[in-house]
């Protein structure tokens, strides 16, 4: 049999900015402490294949976005020349 789970209660979240703040300030701990959960589960293994597998994911996504932002930039300072260009044109061939 596994054993009951009890349900985890955490602090609110005004004691517990009041002891981040407190213990910022080197003001003496609340009278209550709040207590924060603790796994039980055993921490996942870091290996190299894993962190090969996460870079590359990251790396991929920020390429991805990189290069999105920067067709989009200078797709944007095309037109705008173009616009300006082509508004010139229009005035000098009006005069």
């Amino acid at each position: 049999h596994p054993a009951p789970q009890h349900p985890v209660v955490l602090p609110s979240v005004a004691d517990a900015f009041a002891a981040l703040l407190a213990a910022e300030q080197g003001e003496p701990p609340p009278t209550v402490a709040p207590t924060w959960p603790t796994s039980s589960a055993p921490a996942p293994a870091v290996t190299e294949e894993l962190v090969e597998r996460v870079t590359r994911q990251v790396l991929d996504r920020l390429s991805d976005k990189v290069v999105r932002d920067a067709v989009a930039d200078v797709t944007s300072s095309i037109a705008e020349r173009l616009v300006l260009e082509e508004i010139e044109r229009i005035k000098s061939s009006i005069k």
